[in-house]
């Protein structure tokens, strides 16, 4: 996936009001005061997830592999500076007969405060992508909110000459984790897609839904649409243009730095009625960054 960044320096004086009116072969004429823009075009290309929600807060990673040495790594999946969970691992255990008949070692994940993870007895569920994880638990998993759930466990004996692993990431080799964790507004569903690699797990990427107790399906993330290069089509407003699917709406995000974790829904979602869809946004007041996802 490729993106490029465009910014765009918008003239002045766009009319503030909260109202949105088609204008003509689905074109949206909308008088949201976002202000002076900034465009994020989002080039894409290869396979996107088909399970999109447009309130999904979603990170790329960076992607970290479960940490070795008993040192635990802190983990914010909110990015709201505050750790919801952790990843860690127990350190070798070895029988005392030389040479060493079994050593044993597991990669945990640690339940901070009162945050929940969806766990299988000991282990932690390992969900297939668009499963859903909400109040409601499929039969392989359950909440738990206090202690470490193992996440793989290691095995090997230098008498026999063998080795092995155990448990779910162990026969599937990746999935997602699903998370709960609590927010200044409520209670969050989450996921953190995770992989084995070599002999230690890894985490990939995260997201989880922004609104407070709304089930998340496992992997969902928005689906980001290709924009054309924008246009200033009459004074004062920036266009812009998108294929979209008819019958299909698309939602209008915005952020006003690229840093910021989640992006904001405009207080409107587009259908399409054409293959093409058009949008004038009002140039005026601060710079922000916008993109267009599907909608739900």
């Amino acid at each position: 996936m490729a993106d490029k960044l465009l910014q765009v320096r918008p003239c002045e004086g766009a009319v503030r009001s909260g109202r949105s009116e088609t204008i003509g072969e689905n074109k949206m004429k909308t008088r949201e005061p976002p202000a002076k823009l900034l465009i994020l075009l989002l080039l894409t290309g290869g396979t996107l997830c088909s399970w999109s929600q447009s309130t999904i807060a979603y990170s790329a990673g960076p992607a970290f592999q479960t940490p070795a040495g008993f040192l635990p790594v802190s983990f914010d999946l909110d990015q709201d500076g505050s750790a919801d969970f952790g990843f860690m691992d127990s350190g070798p255990l070895c029988t005392t007969d030389v040479p060493c008949s079994l050593c044993t070692l597991s990669f945990d994940v640690l339940i901070l405060g009162t945050n929940g993870l969806l766990v299988q007895g000991s282990y932690a569920a390992i969900l297939p992508a668009g499963e859903w994880i909400g109040p409601v638990t499929s039969s392989n998993g359950v909440w738990s909110s206090a202690g470490n759930s193992t996440l793989l466990s290691l095995w090997w004996s230098e008498r026999y000459g063998t080795s092995g692993s155990t448990g779910p990431l162990a026969t599937m080799g990746e999935g997602f984790l699903g998370a709960r964790f609590y927010g200044a507004d409520g209670l969050h569903y989450g996921w953190v897609h995770v992989r084995l690699a070599l002999v230690a797990p890894v985490v990939v990427d995260w997201a989880y839904e922004t609104r407070p107790g709304v089930p998340i399906q496992a992997g969902a993330k928005p689906v980001p649409v290709p924009l054309a290069w924008p246009t200033v089509a009459r004074p004062g407003y920036l266009r812009l243009s998108w294929p979209s699917e008819i019958g299909k709406a698309y939602q209008v995000q915005v952020k006003g730095h690229l840093e910021a974790f989640a992006w904001t829904n405009l207080s409107f979602v587009i259908p399409a009625t054409t293959r093409n869809t058009m949008l004038d946004l009002p140039m005026s007041g601060a710079a922000q960054f916008f993109r267009v996802v599907e909608a739900d």
